[in-house]
This record gives structure tokens, C-alpha cells and sequence, in this order.
């Protein structure tokens, strides 16, 4: 279950910094005075493959992975470097939404339905940039052959 970390550190007095975790999740979210969602970082599976869903007021939201610096070997490789966040594909919802509505159940229901909310958001916003693409790419064989033209009185 996540439950609040209520030590953190607050860097930004006009923003209020909070931190709840699990063993799966850490999520961070930063609030103005009134009490607005300004933004939120929702990290998951931090043991093993950490990724993160980032939601921000000011740039939408977007999905990343972790670059742990550990590096994978050669110079120059990160090793030691602090970790950071790097482009990494699709949010995993099909694990994420059900854990995160069961795991988040004790949260404050302002912090819980707020990241439901963006989450959702940033589902539909991701499928629909797929269904954007101009044309489907098919290989030569997939092509359809144009269909003939038709003479008046057919």
C-alpha cells in the first residue's frame, strides 16, 4: 500500500512537494499554495525496470524509463552518474491502473483521483496519436489494386 513520506523536502516555497511510496510505486506529486496539482511523477516497478508516467500543468504528460548510470560497460560508460529519466515507449496500464486503484486505496482522494484522471488522459492522448498516421504502410503484396473506373450508364 502507498503511504506518505511527511519529511520531504521542500525546495520551491511556493510549491508544496509531497512523496508516497510502495514497494512498487514511488509517486511525487507538487502543489501550488491553493492546493492546484502543478505536477506529478507516478514511478513504477522501481525495483526492478523503473519507469515513470511525468504529468506537468505547463507540458501535458509523457513517459520515460531510467538510465540508472550504472552504464554497460567501456569509458565513458555513466558509471556512478546520478540516475535519470530517458524515452521509454508505453505506459504498461494493464498492470499500472489496477495496482496503482489498489495500492492507493489510503491516499488522500484528491492525490489518488487526480492521478487516475491524467493517467486516463494520457492513455487517450497516446492512442490517439496512433490513429493520427496519414496511411497504413503495407508492403508492395498488401496493397489494394485501385478499383476500376466505371463508364456512364454501368
Amino acid at each position: 500500500m502507498l503511504r506518505e513520506i511527511l519529511i520531504v523536502e521542500q525546495r520551491e516555497p511556493s510549491l508544496r512537494r509531497r512523496w508516497f511510496e510502495s514497494d512498487y510505486f514511488d509517486l511525487f506529486t507538487w502543489q501550488d499554495l491553493s492546493g492546484a496539482f502543478v505536477k506529478f511523477q507516478l514511478c513504477y516497478d522501481v525495483e526492478r525496470n523503473e519507469r515513470a508516467l511525468v504529468w506537468s500543468q505547463s507540458g501535458g504528460s509523457y513517459h520515460d524509463g531510467v538510465d540508472h548510470g550504472d552504464g554497460g560497460g567501456g569509458s565513458g560508460s555513466g558509471h556512478g552518474q546520478s540516475p535519470i529519466f530517458v524515452p521509454d515507449g508505453r505506459l504498461d496500464s494493464g498492470t499500472v491502473v489496477p495496482r496503482f486503484r489498489r495500492e492507493a486505496a489510503d491516499i488522500p482522494a484528491d492525490v489518488r483521483e487526480f492521478v487516475l484522471a491524467r493517467i486516463g488522459e494520457h492513455l487517450i492522448e497516446s492512442h490517439s496519436r496512433k490513429m493520427t498516421r496519414g496511411q497504413v504502410r503495407r508492403e508492395r503484396w498488401q496493397q489494394r489494386q485501385a478499383a476500376p473506373e466505371r463508364t456512364k450508364g454501368n
